[in-house]
């Protein structure tokens, strides 16, 4: 009984022994090529969209942070806030907006609005219900549940 289970299992291994790599080599043979985009997004290109004149730019809008926050606007209407910061090393940031004058920055508050995950160069649309409206920017890590920093109250302009 040992010797034909033996005889068999041999027969196998043989078998998978040639078996295997003639079907992994079919198999790297039978793969389609990859697609290839015509173009590069501008998002990976590294380049920077025009959004228009610089409203403001103010680098002490954030206590105790060293974010540079600009304010732009398009001829079309559109107003984008930038953050650009440059000792910020958390994971998943959002930027939030905060309406009214409160300071406390322990939680996020809620009645706060998502504005867009905070990336490096990329603008954060500004809904055109908020300006107008005294608020702030909160920045809360998504990873970490935590708010990051809060600026200071101010009014984004209508106009």
């Amino acid at each position: 009984m040992i010797r034909t289970l033996r005889q068999k299992h041999r027969v196998m291994v043989c078998t998978l022994g040639v078996l295997l790599p003639v079907a992994f080599v079919a198999g790297i043979a039978a793969r389609r090529p990859a697609s290839v985009a015509a173009a590069v997004p501008s998002q990976l290109t590294g380049k920077t969209v025009d959004l228009g004149q610089l409203v403001w730019m103010k680098e002490d809008l954030w206590p105790d942070q060293r974010i540079v926050t600009s304010l732009r606007r398009a001829a079309t209407g559109y107003v984008a806030v930038e953050l650009i910061c440059r000792d910020l090393v958390k994971p998943d940031v959002l930027v939030y907006w905060a309406a009214g004058k409160d300071t406390a920055v322990e939680s996020l508050p809620e009645h706060a609005r998502l504005l867009g995950a905070l990336s490096s160069g990329a603008p954060v649309s500004i809904p055109g219900d908020l300006r107008g409206e005294i608020g702030r920017f909160v920045l809360y890590s998504l990873a970490d549940h935590e708010v990051v920093a809060g600026s200071r109250a101010f009014i984004v302009p209508k106009n």
